[in-house]
């Protein structure tokens, strides 16, 4: 493959690091950054006046569905999605049928989408088959290439298990992402609690079913040298502060406490609920505006390190369901980009360079993955943005196998142009 970037902006993380360039790339290789006035005739010349180029993107939170319930998703599928966002990379969640608890499935899976362009690493789960009963050979698959353990989807409650994860991830400098539910304060909950859970007679999922697991996790964390957790889809306020603190305290400089937050929990509300919409149904909950502050301070202040999707693709059947009988999430690799920069870039709450580093550089520094640098001599990992271009959400341009989004319709700024990675190129279609 050989493609040339012509006048492009080129854009990194670092404040101030912008340049116009030409961006020359061969098998998969960037070969020249600066003015190219010499390329062979069967190079790919992209004129790139209104576009921009950044690190390509990383989601460390997705359901690709495979194996189990692939009529929702599956790897391949699940990677265009991906692509058509403006992703290169992505990190599978192991709440599939059967699990992802064992080095042989891992493998499996590995050697499919070895020849994807799009980076997919795995998790494995923290317990046997996620049961909370007995832990899973962490060792053994860290070895295989997994590169955290959760048991997402559920909670890892059994605090016991809970710390001798801790003490063997410790071990191989890895980490626990953890799905923070205390699945007793839940109690079959289905929404947030509050007005709107309330005035629909549905059962209501309290904040204290969140923080009280985050709690006990930092506490348990804190006791284990090189211990490190990662809260995941952070939804409410308490819980914001209590990593907050947790970074205060920490006086190490390695990543001991860190977290993410996703799209739907910055923007809506669970008044998106009303009239039983099981598009605005998601686990954890969509909370309310004093919730949405506080997230939107902890993302200004980088006590939220990396925006993710939570990419949970289910059948339109599955969603037609009412709303106590539904499951849980929405897809979201589609509209990610879009939406940060709508709501959080061009609002001024994060800056482009801070939407790069908590998109692109934090989920691959916390996962201990190797950073993408834009450089003569290194390879391409590059994602293009049209920045300014205007777009609605249709639905019906992703490439996901499943439609269920609350954005639909949406009025967005800054749409996905093309992925280039693993010597390959592809072009949104949004």
């Amino acid at each position: 493959m050989k493609v040339l970037l012509k006048n492009i902006e080129l854009i990194n993380s670092e404040e101030g690091n912008c340049q116009k360039c030409d961006i020359l790339i061969t098998d998969g290789i960037i070969e020249k950054i600066g003015e190219v006035k010499k390329y062979s005739k069967d190079t790919d010349v992209i004129d790139a006046g209104d576009l921009v180029c950044t690190p390509g993107f990383y989601d460390m939170h997705v359901h690709f569905r495979e194996p189990g319930q692939t009529h929702k998703e599956d790897l391949f599928t699940g990677s265009l999605s991906a692509m058509n966002g403006g992703f290169t990379g992505v990190l599978c969640m192991p709440n599939t049928s059967p699990a992802l608890d064992n080095v042989n499935l891992i493998n499996t899976l590995k050697t499919k989408t070895a020849d994807y362009l799009v980076d997919i690493d795995f998790t494995a789960c923290v317990s046997k088959n996620r049961e909370g009963k007995e832990l899973t050979n962490i060792l053994s698959l860290k070895d295989a290439g997994v590169v955290a353990f959760t048991d997402d989807g559920s909670p890892v409650e059994n605090t016991e298990l809970l710390r001798r994860a801790f003490e063997y991830t410790s071990q191989c400098d890895s980490l626990i992402v953890q799905h923070a539910e205390d699945m007793t304060l839940s109690n079959g909950g289905v929404m947030n609690e509050g007005y709107y859970s309330t005035s629909q007679g549905l059962r209501g999922i309290p904040i204290s079913s969140e923080t009280s697991i985050v709690a006990r996790d930092i506490e348990i964390c804190r006791h284990i040298k090189g211990a490190r957790y990662h809260l995941q889809h952070v939804s409410c306020a308490d819980s914001v502060e209590l990593i907050r603190n947790a970074k205060k305290v920490n006086t190490k400089k390695f990543l001991k406490y860190t977290t993410e937050v996703c799209p739907h929990h910055f923007i809506l509300t669970d008044k998106a609920t009303e009239g039983f919409n099981t598009n605005a149904k998601m686990n954890p909950p969509l909370r309310t505006e004093k919730d949405i502050e506080a997230i939107l301070e902890g993302l200004r202040d980088d006590t939220i390190d990396v925006i993710c999707t939570d990419h949970a693709p289910h059948s339109e059947p599955e969603k037609s369901l009412t709303f106590d009988k539904a499951p849980f999430g929405i897809i979201g690799l589609e509209t990610c980009l879009g939406l940060t920069y709508t709501y959080l870039v061009k609002t001024g709450i994060i800056s482009i360079h801070k939407m790069i580093e908590k998109l692109s550089d934090n989920p691959r520094k916390i996962l201990n993955l190797k950073p993408v640098k834009i450089i003569e001599g290194e390879k391409a990992n590059l994602t293009v943005l049209n920045l300014n271009k205007q777009w609605i959400v249709d639905k019906f341009k992703f490439l996901s196998k499943s439609k269920n989004t609350p954005f639909d319709g949406y009025k967005l700024t800054c749409q996905p142009f093309a992925v280039i990675n693993n010597d390959k190129i592809f072009y949104s279609e949004l």
